[in-house]
């Protein structure tokens, strides 16, 4: 069984609920991706179980192909700097920088000016937002870098708390449904936030309608019909058994728990061994339908 990678809650309601959308229309449908987009929007704030501020700065509203079309965009205007991000982080930073991008980890060396920063909210190994989040924050918007804030976990979230209109330095957001939904990581859909446009390839990707109509319809109607708040509030109870089961420390992200040094073999360079549950949670819902 897979308890690596980080992957939605298998729950074949979900999976039910997917396979009875009518998906007919959606192709031909022009004003799915303007939908989608105030949808997606509202749906974000509209989570009860976090606190995330200041978004409504962030007026350049943009269909993306998950978080990693987000990724790349950035790590192409940012180009002559160098990437910095957290050990645990997203490993597909590594996987795309190492073939000729400059990166390092934030831990080997001080922040410098021309540094860009990538930081997950939560933190990919830790499934709760960094205490030290502010701080780096600050020290960013001091230095004038840019930041990306990675919110792909975010629909399988609680207890953030951040207001993004009070650093100078964030400059782009981006959101992902791929972890919300059992099948979700198959519709390769986001949306990414920034100041202002600036006409890069996924401005223009948005302007001249290139998205993909039938992934946009399909999360439409997930949206429409299960909360931001859809997976703590849903799965709660059977992620408490998971983690006293396995004997994890429980996180804030309904996907993963901490283990102990029975879980080394889990470790992805941090002091925390992550495990992600996402399976064995599945399998508890099955076992009671």
């Amino acid at each position: 069984m897979n308890l690596r990678n980080a992957l939605p809650i298998q729950d074949k309601s979900i999976q039910a609920f997917i396979n009875s959308i009518d998906v007919t229309n959606f192709l031909y449908n022009q004003s799915i991706p303007d939908t989608f987009t105030n949808n997606f929007y509202s749906w974000i704030n509209g989570s009860k179980n976090n606190s995330l501020l200041g978004l409504d700065h962030f007026t350049n509203q943009k269909i993306i192909a998950g978080t990693i079309q987000a990724f790349d965009h950035w790590y192409w205007k940012h180009k002559d700097k160098t990437i910095r991000f957290f050990k645990g982080e997203f490993m597909y930073h590594q996987a795309v920088l190492k073939n000729g991008g400059n990166f390092a980890f934030i831990e080997d060396g001080m922040l410098k000016e021309n540094d860009a920063v990538v930081i997950s909210v939560p933190f990919s190994d830790w499934g709760k937002q960094r205490d030290d989040l502010e701080y780096y924050l600050t020290n960013c918007s001091a230095l004038n870098i840019p930041v990306l804030l990675d919110f792909a976990y975010y629909p399988c979230a609680k207890n953030i708390n951040l207001d993004v209109s009070k650093f100078s330095c964030i400059d782009t957001i981006a959101f992902s449904i791929s972890k919300a939904f059992n099948g979700a990581e198959f519709l390769r859909v986001g949306m990414r936030l920034e100041k202002q446009d600036n006409d890069d390839g996924i401005d223009v990707f948005n302007s001249v309608k290139m998205q993909n109509r039938i992934s946009l319809g399909i999360v439409n109607e997930l949206i429409k019909n299960f909360s931001v708040d859809y997976n703590w509030n849903t799965y709660s109870k059977e992620y408490k058994q998971v983690c006293q089961e396995l004997n994890l420390k429980e996180t804030d992200c309904i996907m993963f728990g901490t283990g102990n040094e029975e879980w080394k073999h889990m470790n992805r360079g941090t002091k925390i061994n992550r495990v992600c549950i996402s399976n064995l949670i599945g399998d508890k819902l099955a076992s009671t339908k």
